[in-house]
C-alpha cells in the first residue's frame, strides 16, 4: 500500500467519518421505505413528490453522508491542512439528519412547517461544513490534482446548496423560482458531474494507486480531464446570457444540458475507462472483492451518457428515472460501497494499530474484514440495481417493492459490515 506524500498525522479522530458513514445504512433504509410504501408511484414520474423524495434520499442519506465523511478524514491527510474546528462535525452531522428528515417528510404529505426547519437545518449545515472546509483546501500545504478536485467538488456542494434552497422554498409555502426546469437541470448537473463525479475523480487518484497498487495517472491527463470538467460545468450557466425563445426542441433546460457534455464525457466516458484500464494493469493481482465494486460501478458509468441523451430528448418520463437510477446507485453508490469497504478497515487500522507495529504482533489491514463479506454486500447491492432498473422500465409494482425489501438487506449488510470493523480492537 502506498501512502507517500501522505500527512496521516493530520488525521481526524476516528469517530467523525465514522458518524458519517454509520449513517449511509439508514439513509438506504430510507430509500427502501419510501419504495415499499409508495412503490412504482416513486419510480414512475421523476416531478413526483415520492420520487423527489427517493432521489434525495439517496444522494443526501446515503451519497451525501460518504462523502462529507470523506471530505473530513482527506482533506488533512491529502491537503496536508487540518480544518479548523473539525469537532463542528457532530453538530453539521445532526443537522444533515434532522434536515434530511424534516425535507423527506414535508415530499410525502407533511407539514409545510417541516420544509421551514429543513431549510433551515440545512442552511446551519452546509455553512458549519463548507466554511471549515473551504478555510483548509485554500490554504493547502500540499497541491495536486486530488486537491484541486475536492476544492472543485466542495465549490459545485456550495453552489448545488444554494440552488437547491431556492427550489425546496416552494414546498414551504414559497413560489418556486422561475424557469425551474432550467435551474433543475443545472442543480442535477453541478451535482452529478462537479460535487459528486468531482469528488469520485479526485479520491480515485489517490486510492486506487494506494490500496491496489494500480498505475497512477499522469499528471497532464489529470490536467487535461479536469480543465474539461471546469468547463462542462461552467457552460450551462452560458443559458442565461442568450434569449429564452428556443421552440421546444432547444429549450433551456436542454440547452442547458448541452453545455454540460464535456463535464458528462469526463465524468462518465473518459474516467471511468481511464480507471478500468489502470485497475487491470495493478501490480497486485489477487483478488480483492472491494474491486467488484469498483469495476461494476464504473463500467456503469459508462451507460450513462446514452441513457442521458435518451433521457433529454424522448418523452418517456421512465428514462429520466432510470437515469437517476443508474446514476445514483448503479454508479455512485456502488462506488462509495466498495471504498467503504476498503477505508474503513484503513482508518481502523491506522487509527488503533499502527503505532504498534514493531512493538508487538498487530492483525493485517486486510484481516480486518472478511473478502466474504464484502462479496455478499456486492450481491446485494448489485441485485437490488438491477432489480429495481427491471422495476422502472416494466413499471410493476411488485418489482418496485422487492427493490425496497433488497435495499434493506443492502443495508443490514452495510451496517454489519461497518460495525463490525470499527468494533475490532
Amino acid at each position: 500500500m502506498r501512502t507517500g506524500g501522505l500527512s496521516l498525522e493530520q488525521a481526524p479522530p476516528l469517530s467523525i467519518p465514522a458518524s458519517f458513514f454509520l449513517t449511509i445504512p439508514l439513509g438506504i433504509l430510507a430509500t427502501a421505505l419510501i419504495l415499499m410504501t409508495f412503490g412504482i408511484t416513486a419510480l414512475g414520474n421523476p416531478w413526483a413528490p415520492q420520487a423527489l423524495a427517493l432521489a434525495h434520499a439517496g444522494t443526501l442519506g446515503v451519497l451525501a453522508m460518504g462523502m462529507a465523511g470523506a471530505l473530513y478524514q482527506m482533506t488533512p491527510v491529502v491537503a496536508g491542512t487540518p480544518i479548523p474546528f473539525t469537532r463542528i462535525a457532530y453538530v453539521v452531522h445532526l443537522l444533515l439528519v434532522a434536515a434530511l428528515g424534516g425535507f423527506i417528510w414535508r415530499l410525502l404529505g407533511g407539514p409545510v412547517a417541516a420544509m421551514s426547519w429543513a431549510i433551515i437545518g440545512f442552511k446551519l449545515a452546509m455553512a458549519a461544513f463548507l466554511l471549515p472546509l473551504g478555510w483548509a483546501l485554500l490554504r493547502p500545504a500540499t497541491h495536486n490534482e486530488t486537491v484541486q478536485g475536492m476544492r472543485l467538488a466542495a465549490l459545485s456542494l456550495t453552489a448545488v446548496t444554494l440552488i437547491g434552497l431556492m427550489m425546496a422554498a416552494g414546498y414551504a409555502g414559497d413560489l418556486f423560482p422561475q424557469s425551474r426546469v432550467l435551474w433543475v437541470q443545472i442543480h442535477l448537473t453541478l451535482a452529478l458531474l462537479g460535487w459528486v463525479g468531482g469528488l469520485i475523480v479526485a479520491v480515485s487518484w489517490q486510492v486506487i494507486p494506494m490500496f491496489y497498487l494500480a498505475p497512477a495517472a499522469d499528471k497532464s491527463t489529470k490536467r487535461w480531464l479536469f480543465s474539461l470538467l471546469l468547463l462542462g460545468l461552467l457552460l450551462p450557466f452560458a443559458v442565461f446570457y442568450f434569449p429564452q425563445e428556443y421552440g421546444n426542441a432547444l429549450s433551456p433546460s436542454r440547452i442547458a444540458a448541452i453545455g454540460a457534455l464535456p463535464a458528462a464525457l469526463v465524468i462518465w466516458v473518459m474516467h471511468p475507462a481511464l480507471m478500468l484500464r489502470n485497475i487491470r494493469r495493478r501490480k497486485r493481482k489477487r483478488s480483492d472483492a472491494s474491486l467488484l465494486f469498483w469495476n461494476t460501478g464504473l463500467a456503469t458509468a459508462l451507460t450513462l451518457v446514452p441513457i442521458a441523451i435518451a433521457a433529454l430528448w424522448l418523452p418517456d418520463p421512465r428514462w429520466q428515472v432510470l437515469f437517476g437510477w443508474v446514476a445514483i446507485w448503479g454508479w455512485a453508490g456502488m462506488i462509495m460501497h466498495g471504498m467503504l469497504s476498503r477505508i474503513v478497515p484503513f482508518l481502523v487500522w491506522f487509527h488503533r494499530f499502527s503505532a504498534r507495529v514493531g512493538l508487538e504482533p498487530v492483525p493485517s489491514m486486510r484481516s480486518l474484514l472478511s473478502q466474504r463479506r464484502i462479496r455478499l454486500g456486492f450481491v446485494l447491492h448489485i441485485s437490488s440495481f438491477a432489480v429495481g432498473a427491471l422495476a422502472i422500465v416494466s413499471q410493476l409494482n411488485l418489482l418496485a417493492q422487492f427493490t425496497g425489501l433488497l435495499l434493506v438487506a443492502t443495508a443490514i449488510s452495510l451496517f454489519s459490515m461497518l460495525l463490525h470493523t470499527l468494533k475490532v480492537t
